[in-house]
């Protein structure tokens, strides 16, 4: 049974991983882990296409959890606990993607909660 919304909040979260190591494969040193990807731009690109597709029925924030803290997200803790990379895509409070921005996913979300 899904509830309908009148608006979606999507949250793209990045950090660095929670052990201080490097959370991509194949690094060859952890001062080059996770410069491949400038996710704020790529959060920018997203909240466009979803403009694009929705409107303002759709809000989307880029989240520096180095900066801001796991503070306001407590499952987000869980979610890195069991592995899962950043970035972490959350819709309206509930972590729904990790390891990168999947726009046809995060899209089909959408569609499911707005009805």
């Amino acid at each position: 049974m899904s509830e309908q919304v009148n608006k979606v909040l999507v949250e793209i979260l990045q950090g660095t991983a929670p052990q201080g190591g490097c959370n991509c494969s194949g690094c060859a040193s952890s001062s080059s882990c996770g410069s491949a990807m400038d996710w704020e731009a790529e959060t920018e690109k997203l909240s466009d296409e979803l403009a694009a597709s929705f409107g303002d029925k759709v809000e989307v924030k880029f989240v520096d959890i180095d900066k801001e803290g796991l503070g306001s997200y407590p499952t987000v803790g869980r979610v890195l606990q069991m592995g899962y990379p950043y970035p972490i895509t959350m819709i309206n409070g509930q972590p729904k993607f990790a390891g990168g921005i999947l726009s046809n996913d995060i899209k089909t979300s959408i569609n499911d909660l707005l009805g």
